[in-house]
């Protein structure tokens, strides 16, 4: 239901699920809070000017300084009451998405700068998985708001002069994938920027691992017209993400078990339907893109 006008409401990934869910591709469902939720909130609460005050305070030349008043900025913001309206809202909506076979879900940062195209802080702001229950839910959701507040997004915003009060953030609920592989996906070459190929990059588990560079990942590359396997590396994959069996919810890291650490993550049909997504995707949208699977 996100219309493409709404990158400043919803931010850049919402927006973009939004229109990938249209196309028709498989998108697991969810909803967006929206970024006014969070301006409403802290005027609730008083709390904006205070924090005004501490972001003038900065000093972007001392890392110590920035750090300690972005850490008391995040707590402000992750200790915020929500309006009864906004959690019953929020609530509403975790239990109309949830099933009683899976329960979890991701909370994802969905970001914007007013008044500019800025739609994107890859790494800038917090995700979590395998979030349970309504508890939990409110709790992720004020941590991603306070995520707009860590130490390398402000020294960004600084570094771009971007204002820190244009920048906007609203939470992503989205169902969550227990994936059993998972990864990225580019319609074109990001290597040698050849954009006749298709190439992915998987490991087990979350693709967590994949995009935050810590793993090993096997690679793959396809010609995107016969969709032919050009290259294929299949690497001994040391590390993966999955859900924190001991805590019940969350996600931890662990090595990857010896018997599946030298295993090809993809089938060669998993590989075609990948690379056959990601063609159409690119087709839809008239430019080449990269896309996170599970």
């Amino acid at each position: 239901d996100i219309r493409d006008d709404e990158v400043e409401r919803c931010g850049g990934k919402a927006v973009g699920l939004g229109k990938l869910a249209r196309m028709g591709a498989t998108v697991p469902p969810g909803f967006s809070i929206r970024a006014e939720a969070l301006d409403f909130v802290l005027d609730g609460e008083g709390l904006l000017p205070r924090i005004e005050m501490l972001a003038s305070r900065l000093d972007f030349g001392d890392l110590a300084k920035v750090e300690a008043g972005c850490e008391e900025i995040r707590g402000l913001i992750a200790a915020a009451r929500l309006p009864e309206q906004l959690r019953e809202d929020i609530c509403r909506h975790y239990e109309a998405l949830v099933t009683p076979n899976n329960r979890y879900v991701a909370v994802r940062s969905s970001v914007a700068v007013r008044g500019t195209s800025i739609s994107s802080f890859p790494g800038m702001m917090d995700t979590y998985h395998y979030v349970l229950g309504e508890d939990q839910v409110l709790e992720r959701v004020r941590e991603c708001w306070a995520s707009l507040w860590s130490s390398r997004a402000a020294h960004m915003r600084h570094h771009k002069r971007i204002p820190h009060s244009k920048a906007v953030i609203a939470p992503i609920v989205q169902l969550m994938v227990n994936s059993d592989v998972a990864g990225v996906l580019f319609t074109a070459n990001p290597v040698t920027k050849d954009r006749n190929e298709i190439l992915v990059e998987a490991n087990w588990g979350l693709g967590e691992s994949v995009v935050s560079g810590k793993s090993m990942n096997d690679y793959f590359v396809l010609d995107k017209s016969s969709l032919a396997v050009r290259q294929k590396k299949i690497a001994r994959k040391t590390l993966m993400v999955v859900a924190d069996d001991g805590r019940g919810s969350g996600r931890m890291e662990v090595p990857v078990p010896s018997e599946r650490a030298g295993q090809q993550t993809l089938s060669e049909a998993q590989l075609l339907e990948l690379a056959e997504s990601g063609r159409r995707i690119e087709r839809h949208f008239g430019f080449s893109v990269d896309v996170e699977w599970a």
